[in-house]
């Protein structure tokens, strides 16, 4: 059971190789604008059914597919057609039409932690140092890597359809607020605390109108949400998944 298994994920992972190179190989539609810098890569393929009256239950293959630079330009589509190449080809061709621009914190990870939302997905996405890496779904570091983003922590809880996750994460990351903006909001310094500077803060952005003489009052700060599990984390509470687990002595 488990060598068929196995054989199942190589077949898979082979496939989304293979539908990978074939859109290299495909070119976008002739205008007078060039993607030479753009990456396609294929998130899902899955077959759908329609019936209709004439031909009863019809069959069609559905791609979803996300393009990017890597450098904060990217985006998705569908594309649907009786055959995988066609389909995958009508993904590709719609989804540069529909680019997002994803600001990044110096060009490596998102601005700030936050939820992103979409119907029963819920993205939990926090902010990293350099060199942290990707933890994150597999769909999500593609998509990540598609738009340039190097550094980022993302959890996923509830429903894990591929569709789901990428709405989720298009959405989160397209209404984030930058420090600039967020100072101009507020008319107040964005201050940043790093682990090595201990306790001094470093100013990262500065309202442009200059800063407000009183501070935000208790009412203007957000409710933030905390999960359960950082704060055990944090207060020295969360046991390891092992622990209490009884072992056979041989």
């Amino acid at each position: 059971m488990c060598v068929r298994m196995c054989a199942l994920k190589c077949i898979c992972v082979l496939r989304l190789c293979y539908l990978n190179f074939f859109l290299s190989l495909s070119f976008f539609p002739l205008s007078t604008e060039t993607y030479e810098d753009f990456d396609s890569r294929v998130i899902e393929v899955k077959s759908v059914f329609n019936m209709t009256a004439k031909e009863g239950r019809k069959r069609s293959i559905s791609c979803l597919v996300a393009v990017g630079n890597g450098n904060g330009a990217a985006g998705f589509a569908l594309g649907k057609a009786a055959d995988r190449n066609t389909a995958l080809r009508k993904a590709k061709n719609r989804a540069i039409h529909y680019l997002y621009y994803i600001e990044r914190y110096n060009d490596h990870t998102i601005y700030h932690d936050f939820d992103s939302k979409f119907k029963r997905t819920t993205l939990c996405m926090k902010k990293q140092n350099k060199g942290y890496g990707l933890h994150c779904h597999r769909a999500v570091i593609t998509l990540c890597k598609l738009i340039g983003i190097k550094d980022m922590y993302c959890k996923v809880e509830g429903s894990v359809n591929l569709l789901n996750i990428t709405r989720a994460l298009f959405t989160g990351l397209a209404s984030q607020e930058t420090h600039q903006t967020l100072a101009d909001k507020k008319q107040l310094h964005v201050v940043e605390f790093q682990s090595q500077r201990g306790l001094l803060p470093m100013v990262v952005a500065s309202p442009k109108d200059g800063a407000r003489p009183n501070p935000e009052s208790e009412d203007e700060i957000p409710n933030t949400r905390l999960h359960w599990d950082d704060v055990r984390a944090a207060q020295g509470l969360k046991r390891s998944i092992w622990a209490g687990v009884k072992r056979t002595i041989w």
